[in-house]
């Protein structure tokens, strides 16, 4: 432990090693089968293989149990793993309530067993996360994103305060049964009029839109919307592919890669 002021609760005290992202998405990105079982990180500048997690001493512990309790325990629990992926299957045996060519959305308010508030505080909660602090990586310090006026909104949802006025939180599972064992760290995105930022953990990604939305986005909004929508989309697994086929265009691999 270390002393200090947690980002959080903003109290002086001891701070725990708080991970970026929690520890068991990397343990999930494991592959048993190959010499080196590590995960394979990719980033602007290097592919690697390596065990190595992003965390710093951030928050105290009450804040870290506060995030394991209301969000990161039942995601990781029901996101894709090796055994299974409880959300997808929940949403597969539920149904859509609306569908067309490629895309369909489910209401996490009507089906047993979705923890809809959980969704959405753990995506606010890494969101936050990546704006308040400058983690290292193995390619250096990342470079935190900017939630502007919005971060201190956040902050005070995620210790009990109302969720942010003009922030919509999508949550999208992946659509086929061959889901990609990937993950990535919060990025911003282009959009017209406001900002977006998302995140990957295995089967589902995360978005959030902040500033002046539309109200056809609103209306797909896990948190505020009637429905608490989750969406099942194609696109999700080709804009997936693009990402990581983005980052490999200027990521060298280092010599543990290419030797594995």
């Amino acid at each position: 432990m270390q002393v200090g002021t947690c980002k959080l609760c903003r109290a002086h005290g001891e701070l725990r090693e708080s991970h970026f992202m929690p520890a068991a998405i990397f343990s999930q990105l494991r592959t048993p089968s190959r010499t080196n079982p590590h995960p394979v990180l990719i980033t602007k500048s290097v592919s690697t293989i390596s065990s190595r997690q992003i965390k710093d001493y951030v928050l105290c512990n009450d804040c870290e149990q506060r995030f394991s309790k209301l969000g990161e325990s039942w995601v990781l629990a029901n996101m894709s793993r090796p055994t299974g992926f409880a959300l997808q299957d929940a949403l597969k045996k539920a149904g859509p309530f609306a569908a067309s060519d490629g895309f369909a959305l489910f209401s996490g308010a009507a089906i047993a067993g979705i923890d809809s508030d959980a969704l959405v505080y753990f995506a606010l909660s890494v969101f936050w996360r990546a704006a308040i602090h400058q983690w290292k990586s193995v390619a250096g310090n990342t470079e935190p994103i900017k939630l502007g006026p919005y971060e201190d909104e956040i902050r005070s949802f995620l210790l009990g305060g109302p969720f942010p006025a003009n922030a919509v939180v999508t949550v999208s599972v992946w659509p086929t049964n061959n889901v990609l064992p990937a993950a990535y760290t919060p990025r911003e995105g282009d959009a017209p009029g406001f900002a977006v930022f998302n995140f990957m953990i295995p089967g589902i990604e995360f978005r959030l839109h902040l500033g002046s939305i539309p109200s056809e986005l609103r209306a797909l909004c896990a948190k505020k919307s009637p429905q608490r929508v989750i969406i099942a989309s194609a696109s999700l697994e080709q804009e997936t592919m693009q990402t990581f086929f983005d980052l490999m265009k200027t990521s060298k691999p280092s010599r543990r890669l290419s030797g594995n």
